[in-house]
């Protein structure tokens, strides 16, 4: 295999190494955990590092976790092994060909972190980007009618969420939030709701609940979930003190 084919092998296998990272992120972030603390577990149980902390109780404590982090382990293991093999592959070949075969292996390399590096900082496409591979998550990992809930943040004991409602609880249907015991019975408070193209921001207590919606509450994950989900959480109600 020529050089360049090398070369061009090495990007390929480190861009499927990063897609696997965000695709576990996500998966890790739609069990409970915020963005911050599912990358880094991810980071963690890709590269074998083993380095811990008192998060990773919140790994080992969720059974659905802890079979998401075998799997993680695995896969680090495979790319791990993948990209070892290119890297040594390209520097033995480098080592038998001119110095300006390798200047130019420096200044491709270089351009493409620098060029993935603008790219990932581009706010439209990481969205963009974070859209589909939560799509391909929640199609593999939930049904149709189940509602989807993503943590956002944690503060305290209580927690910031994205719930995407799927099938709208009972008590919800054509009943508006001052009326409806969110606040009162739950202690949820709504943030925002994305309807369709509409961002509601100034959340009135007039306002009803759809289905389809894209809602933003604040409140206990346990709570949460005993609203939306209709099934006991406490494999997530450590989240409740972790900030």
């Amino acid at each position: 295999m020529s050089l360049n084919n090398m070369i061009l092998l090495g990007m390929v296998t480190m861009l499927i190494y990063f897609f696997f990272i965000e695709i576990f992120t996500v998966l890790f972030r739609l069990t409970g955990l915020t963005k911050s603390k599912s990358r880094f577990q991810v980071i963690s149980l890709f590269t074998n590092s083993g380095y811990t902390t008192q998060e990773a109780e919140l790994v080992m404590s969720n059974h659905v976790r802890r079979r998401l982090a075998n799997t993680t382990m695995l896969f680090g293991y495979i790319l791990n092994v993948t990209v070892i093999s290119v890297l040594i592959n390209i520097i033995m070949a480098l080592g038998s060909s001119a110095s300006q075969d390798v200047w130019t292996f420096v200044l491709i390399v270089g351009g493409f972190f620098i060029g993935l590096f603008i790219i990932s900082r581009i706010k439209f496409v990481d969205v963009f980007f974070q859209m589909i591979i939560k799509g391909i998550a929640v199609f593999f990992i939930y049904s149709k009618d189940t509602n989807v809930i993503e943590i956002l943040d944690n503060y305290d004991q209580k927690s910031i969420a994205e719930v995407s409602i799927r099938n709208l609880p009972d008590v919800l249907v054509n009943s508006p939030l001052r009326e409806n015991g969110m606040k009162a019975n739950y202690g949820i408070q709504v943030l925002a709701i994305k309807r369709g193209k509409t961002m509601i921001t100034d959340v009135s207590g007039d306002e009803i609940l759809l289905t389809d919606d894209l809602v933003v509450v604040f409140g206990k994950i346990r709570k949460i979930k005993d609203l939306f989900i209709k099934e006991p959480a406490k494999d997530l109600e450590e989240n409740e003190k972790a900030g």
